[in-house]
């Protein structure tokens, strides 16, 4: 019977935990409920169980490298809590979730991609940060979708990803399709000018 109790007890503390956890969680906005999990995960895990492996990833336009994979032991998912799965998946979804952008050469329409480093996921890098790795603005962000072409461990894959970028970097996206678009409209323009003036009869004096 008390061996019933026991139980019994150990399982109301640990419904009341998860209850307590997840009111916590839900009163943060995004950005400190980020922090809250990636302080918790180093907390449960500890930064020296993760193991960087260098990747190459190659993009649409260049071949970075700066991509990494996280491997796990198998004793670091043995009987996890629910706190740690919760934390653990929030993390891994951030690797693969966004992306790093270099927009050196954004009028050519060469915008070339990469996942973030830990260091960045940490940071907020391309989620809370600008996602251009040469811009630092946290105001007036918007959030992408863009076509990720990578290779990794030996096989190609692609994948939607989000880009998130201020203002400014938005620009840089867009400015090649948007210049087409200008040149297109202006062509456009001076055809149908040119047929007008065709068939325009002249003018009697």
């Amino acid at each position: 019977m008390a061996s019933f109790r026991s139980l019994r007890s150990e399982i109301f503390d640990r419904e009341e935990r998860k209850q307590q956890y997840q009111d916590h969680i839900r009163g943060l906005n995004a950005y400190d409920r980020h922090k809250k999990f990636l302080h918790d995960y180093v907390g449960f895990y500890g930064k020296e169980k993760a193991t960087h492996v260098k990747l190459p990833v190659k993009t649409d336009q260049d071949t970075l490298r700066e991509g990494y994979r996280f491997i796990r032991t198998e004793e670091d998912d043995m009987d996890p809590s629910w706190e740690q799965r919760l934390v653990k998946r929030y993390y891994d979804k951030l690797f693969k979730e966004y992306c790093i952008a270099d927009m050196s050469h954004y009028k050519s329409g060469k915008i070339g991609l990469r996942w973030r480093t830990e260091k960045e996921v940490m940071s907020g890098k391309g989620q809370f940060i600008c996602g251009n790795k040469h811009c630092d603005e946290k105001d007036g962000l918007a959030s992408y979708e863009v076509n990720f072409s990578y290779s990794e461990a030996g096989e190609n894959k692609q994948a939607l990803v989000k880009l998130v970028t201020c203002e400014r970097c938005a620009e840089k996206l867009h400015y090649k399709r948007r210049k087409e678009k200008e040149q297109s409209q202006k062509r456009e323009q001076e055809e149908n000018k040119r047929k007008s003036s065709l068939f325009q009869e002249p003018v009697k004096k």
